[in-house]
């Protein structure tokens, strides 16, 4: 089924989300699977949730067929025949007057049910608001005994951790699928409340009746209750991360403890070369990349900038780590990168806002950028070098084409 046949019919939506329904429910209910549901809600069905909801926008634009209308045309050149002008004109007030509050009392017997859905939705949300302190409070105890735990006691902990990121995940993905669908539930009833309201348009225009808004404020409310649970989501599983993380590390520094000294000895050493080694790699690649020549446009031969300036500013935060020679793991990678310091400043603070004046310059005589150069132009002179070579890169993807 194409997406327009989908968006165009109820009760295509309808099976479509008792599909979901279905779907959702058995990695969710049967199969108990945090990471098949969160992947689920996360990769193709949120596209193509989003992409109905575009689709619909995107019906409402269109012109709708004027049934109505044409109809009530035969009914002003008939009342013209037979009555004169002025009954023609009444006649025609009436007919439309019968037919839009005909429309608009359908419409308000089919939005009740859209209104239900949304109050028990916001309700839901409201609850689950006022659930953050205590979800956060759980993490935070599950921390401060991870932080005391003896080895024996990890595991429990590693699984009340998970249970807590799994129970902070399950109800609000459930809640943000509720959600979307309503929104798209919402969109189509716009359409289909619209299409049949278009052929009165003028006429409600003339007498002053505005064209009802039954829809945008309940979508904002949507988009905002979606905007929060998808970050409280995300936060929730950094928090999980990183306590498992640390359960990791704390269980490995507990066993090394009841090893002898020279054990120990031994796995401090080996940590420390691996991290020398790292470091040194690391410091070799910054140095690499900061010798290396930005990409050049392929039509224009001018450089993009904006990953340049990151890369060097980077490098640079090196520097006070590195100025002086010591004993330090460091040190290897820090000699490596050492004679190349002062190059990277004048680079930074000359040469990149040369780079970006030049090619500024070399797009605004090929007629290409357009306002972009200007703002560009204006960062520059303020000094926001970023700023600058962003807006630049944004303009000569513009002259390239891609």
């Amino acid at each position: 089924m194409t997406l327009d046949a989908l968006v165009t019919s109820p009760a295509n939506m309808e099976r479509w989300f008792g599909d979901i329904d279905r779907a959702l429910g058995y990695v969710r209910d049967e199969q108990r699977s945090a990471e098949s549901y969160k992947a689920s809600m996360d990769g193709r069905l949120r596209n193509l949730l989003g992409s109905a909801r575009i689709q619909q926008k995107e019906l409402l634009e269109q012109e709708p067929v004027d049934a109505v209308g044409g109809f009530e045309v035969a009914l002003v050149a008939k009342a013209n025949s037979e009555k004169g002008p002025l009954v023609a004109e009444i006649a025609a007030d009436k007919q439309s007057i019968g037919a839009v509050q005909g429309i608009l009392d359908q419409v308000t017997l089919d939005v009740g049910s859209l209104s239900g859905a949304y109050a028990d939705l916001a309700a839901d949300f409201a609850a689950y608001r006022k659930t953050e302190s205590a979800e956060l409070d759980t993490y935070a105890k599950l921390a401060a005994k991870a932080s005391t735990a003896a080895v024996t006691e990890l595991d429990a902990i590693e699984t009340a951790i998970l249970e807590a990121a799994h129970g902070a995940s399950a109800g609000p993905q459930e809640m943000a699928l509720r959600a979307m669908k309503l929104s798209a539930e919402i969109a189509q009833f716009e359409v289909t409340s619209q299409e049949k309201l278009a052929p009165h348009a003028d006429f409600m225009t003339t007498h002053g009746a505005a064209n009802p808004d039954m829809t945008s404020s309940a979508q904002r409310s949507n988009h905002a209750m979606l905007g929060y649970v998808e970050r409280r989501v995300r936060r929730s599983d950094r928090a999980a991360m990183a306590l498992l993380f640390g359960i990791a590390m704390r269980r490995q520094a507990l066993q090394l403890l009841d090893e002898s000294q020279a054990v120990r000895d031994t796995v401090a050493e080996a940590k420390i070369a691996k991290a020398e080694v790292t470091f040194h790699e690391s410091a070799e690649a910054q140095v690499l990349a900061f010798e290396k020549a930005p990409p050049l446009g392929v039509k224009l031969s001018i450089p993009y900038l904006a990953k340049r300036y990151d890369e060097v500013t980077a490098f640079l935060q090196m520097r006070p780590l590195c100025e002086l020679p010591s004993s330090s793991w460091r040190e290897a990678g820090c000699a490596a990168m050492r004679p190349h310091f002062k190059a990277a400043v004048t680079y930074r603070a000359t040469t990149l806002p040369g780079l970006i004046k030049t090619g500024l310059s070399t797009m605004k005589a090929q007629g290409v950028g357009g306002g972009l150069l200007d703002a560009a132009a204006a960062k520059l002179e303020a000094g926001d070098v970023k700023g600058a070579a962003v807006l630049h890169d944004a303009a000569l993807r513009g002259a390239e084409g891609t």
